[in-house]
């Protein structure tokens, strides 16, 4: 492969719901640009995109990956992406550094949520819709162009009809230029438009008339005015309505059937780094100024990290996209402070990497064994030291503990994944000291799934998984007050603490306690006050209901006594302790539970089964709102013991089309019947 500039270079990210069909139209592109002289599939699996072995085994995209292919004189670097929303964080990656999104449709009725939100996300690209399998049984063309038109409005520029003889689809017409197009073997030749076909492709020659239209005022004037839009009025407006994201051609296909025509329609349309629509932003490292990214082959290097690949054998491997100047083999850039050696510079093809001479700016390329870059840094020089735009990657919720099976997979667990999180910044692992649990967060049980699998097959590491254990706190409700003595005599200097405590609730649930001191006649002198105290900070680490954090109380040490020669620090402190387990028994003791804020994310059909499946958890149904794209948005408040396993009950409700996020909200007080489940838990595990 030659070397690129970025006026030659085209990224696109390929999204689409999981199974409508990414993979294999990247598979398609790949055998049509001559990169592989077989199409592979996902049933045999042997696509360029999915190698991985757990990608394999699923028959999914779990990451993304790249598949750089060459067509008429362009680099075109496909970024293919998962479908599932476990993994959208790597459409996330993708996107940031592709100018263009292809988003990839089945040919049947109905726009899943999969595809609402690929538009969503790629509202700010240059867009190209691919409706593919138009040859398949259930395939109903017009109605998914309708379903498009009247979701995305008239930005919708269909530019092809199928022509489908046999079951199969044996050309199309290209509403742009009203001609006919045959295909013969690998190649498409001139044909009449069918008859059958008229009314059709009058109708997409109104959508795409429409569409073009409203990309330029005279060109609306003449569409209102009923005069005629020239072919070739029409294919400029095209190319200057995709740069400008007002709009979106729809192009069809089936297998490798129309796979060059939406190949050339991407050269066409989709604009290079180098397009000034293209300009994005990156900051100074110094000076925290913004700086202007026009992707300028003649300043100093400069990179950003968008995916990293840990692999056990091979080591880390880093994809990044050039953001100025170019890379070369054997220079040293700086990363974080850090100098980082680039060695051999290649191009990743799936799964291989491809030695170059150079990258451009605007060019994504692969670099492996860096020893600080990880995802979201930027490899930069200190005579241009800008740092690209981090990625937001989404919150992860669903939790689980994750247990090692034996003492020789205890010390091996944390650095293996460690790794495994550095080539998914989406996941979130934590020791939590509360509950003694290692816990693994990520985006639904999938996410979750994958990780586990990749111990195992990976790095040979069997765990197993628990439940996480919710973090509840516990509070009083009435009002008490306790007079301790603790008294020890045991030979010489003895202990002698005596306190007298009003225990009452402080109505501040952000904070475990309020202590104030009402003594009056040097009864504790002032030199105890700090260590009553300090028995209280130790109290209220452990309840006296289940064992949890206490927040909410009010402590007013209102009496007591001493010994001049006997009390001590420590004795004050033990007599704290001892009236806080004496008295909050008697102040009504209860349980607070976290709730979460929740956005749910779904299409309308949907809402009656989430509405429902909250009011049956104990939640609370704030709002109801349509948003952009054709989807619904609830919120919702919900405890959080009842939300733990969300991602499969939402999965099972919208059949995998549904998404959310949460927010903790606030502590709220526990039900009795909840509570005395809590309560008898606890004491089982105390038990164990």
């Amino acid at each position: 492969m030659r070397n690129y500039h970025s006026n030659e270079i085209i990224n696109v990210a390929v999204l689409g719901h999981a199974g409508c069909g990414k993979t294999s139209v990247i598979e398609a592109m790949a055998y049509r640009a001559g990169v592989t002289n077989r199409i592979g599939t996902i049933a045999e699996g042997n696509t360029i995109s999915d190698y991985d072995d757990e990608e394999v085994r699923r028959q999914a995209s779990i990451s993304l990956s790249s598949i750089p292919v060459e067509w008429k004189d362009k680099k075109i670097n496909l970024l293919d992406t998962p479908g599932a929303f476990d993994f959208a964080g790597e459409v996330g990656a993708a996107l940031a550094v592709a100018e263009n999104a292809l988003i990839v449709v089945p040919a049947t009725t109905g726009l899943s949520t999969g595809t609402k939100q690929s538009m969503s996300k790629a509202a700010d690209k240059a867009k190209i819709i691919y409706i593919n399998g138009v040859d398949s049984p259930n395939a109903d063309y017009e109605g998914k162009l309708a379903e498009l038109q009247n979701t995305y409005g008239e930005a919708i520029a269909p530019i092809m009809v199928p022509m489908i003889q046999g079951g199969k689809m044996t050309g199309y017409v290209n509403v742009a230029t009203m001609e006919g197009r045959k295909f013969e073997g690998d190649k498409t030749v001139p044909c009449d438009i069918p008859a059958d076909l008229a009314d059709e492709v009058e109708n997409v020659n109104m959508m795409i008339t429409e569409a073009v239209a409203n990309t330029d005022d005279e060109l609306l004037e003449k569409f209102l005015m009923e005069e005629e839009i020239t072919k070739e009025e029409i294919v400029a407006a095209l190319s200057k309505g995709v740069a400008s994201k007002t709009i979106i051609p729809v192009l069809c296909g089936a297998g490798t059937i129309g796979i060059s025509t939406l190949m050339d329609s991407m050269v066409a349309y989709f604009g290079t780094p180098a397009n000034e629509n293209n300009v994005t932003t990156a900051k100074n490292a110094n000076t925290g100024e913004d700086v202007e990214i026009t992707y300028d082959e003649t300043l100093p290097a400069a990179a950003f990290v968008f995916k990293t690949f840990a692999d056990p054998f091979v080591g880390r491997i880093t994809l990044f996209k050039v953001l100025s100047g170019k890379l070369v083999p054997n220079m040293t850039l700086s990363c974080n402070g850090k100098d980082e050696r680039i060695g051999k510079v290649s191009i990743m093809r799936g799964k291989n990497l491809i030695e170059v001479d150079e990258l451009n700016a605007g060019d994504i390329g692969a670099v492996s064994k860096l020893a600080n870059a990880k995802t979201n840094d930027t490899l930069n020089t200190p005579k241009f030291p800008i740092v690209g735009t981090p990625i937001v990657f989404p919150e992860a919720y669903y939790g689980k503990a994750v247990i090692p099976v034996g003492k020789a997979n205890e010390e091996k667990i944390s650095q293996a994944l460690a790794r495994i999180l550095e080539e998914d910044p989406s996941l979130r692992y934590e020791s939590n000291a509360e509950t003694k649990q290692q816990c693994l967060y990520g985006i639904g049980d999938i996410h979750v799934g994958t990780v586990v699998s990749k111990l195992k097959n990976k790095f040979k590491i069997d765990v197993k998984l628990d439940k996480v254990k919710v973090p509840f706190r516990e509070t009083i409700r009435g009002t008490f007050t306790q007079r301790t003595k603790y008294k020890k005599q045991s030979g010489g200097h003895g202990q002698y603490g005596d306190v007298a405590i009003k225990f009452e609730p402080s109505g501040d649930y952000d904070t475990p306690y309020i202590f104030e001191e009402q003594v009056f006649g040097g009864a504790v002198p002032k030199s105890y006050f700090p260590a009553v105290e300090k028995g209280l900070i130790q109290s209220v680490e452990h309840g006296v209901l289940a064992g949890y954090p206490v927040l909410g109380i009010k402590a007013t040490l209102l009496d007591g006594s001493y010994h001049p020669v006997d009390s001590s620090e420590q004795a004050f402190k033990t007599a704290t302790s001892m009236c806080f387990k004496e008295a909050i028994p008697k102040c009504k003791p209860t349980l607070l539970e976290p709730y979460v804020t929740m956005h749910v994310y779904a299409d309308e059909e949907y809402m009656g089964d989430i509405m429902g499946h909250f009011n049956k958890h104990r939640a609370r149904v704030m709002g109801q709102d349509m948003i952009e794209g054709g989807m619904t948005m609830i919120t919702a408040e919900a405890p959080l013991m009842e939300v733990v396993e969300y991602a499969i009950d939402l999965r099972s409700m919208t059949q995998g089309q549904g998404y959310y996020d949460m927010d903790f909200l606030d502590y709220e007080f526990m039900n009795e019947l909840q509570q005395n489940k809590v309560v008898e838990e606890a004491k089982r595990d105390a038990e164990k």
